[in-house]
């Protein structure tokens, strides 16, 4: 099992240097079911970042630090704030100005965090729309122990869709592309933005023919996942 999670990492490098060479485009690995060993043998194998969704069962598997940033991925409730502060290197997920706010007034330092996007526009997800993007940046001066780093965007599945449904998903990644770039023009010192977090396993390619300079992996590193994880 090992060894495969070794060949995914360097076959998911080499498609990245293929379509991005030189351009240091990073690597995420999603651990959501995984084990700690898992991350750490991907870790060896050249991942840049780990993400997780759940703030309980990365304090479970990660208490101990990695070799690399621990990233919060999935939407952080405010009432696990307080934990995900001290655990996460990143909180990539802000979703809503609640949380921000939220993660702000516990904080007493400068934490680098990103703008989650829904390019889908779907509701069953969280993240801002494109319209709301530009206010919402606008506001995040008043968050001062917040740096938004970057933006990180969902989008709609893209396994087993038809032809037509995979060009909606290829033109809205070329659309969150055009939107992230706007967003930096806009020159916000507390939104540099310099990071695009676009891509999931069965979609990473297109993310980085748009732009992405960060891609989240899980199954395409690790395999199916399993329905119950082990720590």
């Amino acid at each position: 099992m090992y060894e495969l999670i070794r060949d995914n990492v360097q076959r998911v490098l080499a498609i990245i240097e293929k379509l991005r060479p030189g351009e240091g485009v990073k690597l995420m690995a999603v651990t959501k079911t995984r084990t700690r060993r898992e991350a750490e043998i991907a870790i060896e194998a050249g991942v840049n970042l780990v993400g997780e969704n759940k703030v309980q069962e990365a304090m479970a598997k990660y208490r101990d630090k990695l070799a690399v940033p621990l990233h919060m991925i999935g939407h952080l409730q405010t009432n696990k704030v307080k934990y995900a502060i001290d655990l996460f290197d990143g909180i990539d997920s802000i979703d809503s100005e609640r949380v921000a706010e939220a993660l702000n007034r516990r904080l007493n330092r400068t934490m680098p965090v990103m703008l989650e996007v829904n390019a889908g526009r779907e509701e069953t997800k969280t993240g801002l729309m494109f319209e709301h993007v530009r206010p919402f940046l606008a506001k995040a001066e008043q968050w001062h122990n917040l740096l938004f780093v970057g933006m990180m965007a969902l989008f709609p599945a893209s396994a087993d869709k038809d032809i037509e449904e995979n060009k909606k998903n290829r033109d809205l990644m070329k659309e969150t592309g055009e939107l992230w770039r706007m967003s930096q023009k806009e020159g916000f010192p507390w939104a540099p933005l310099n990071e695009l977090s676009m891509g999931m396993s069965e979609d990473f390619e297109w993310a980085l023919e748009a732009g992405s300079t960060m891609i989240r992996l899980g199954t395409a590193l690790f395999g199916a996942r399993p329905k119950t994880g082990v720590l």
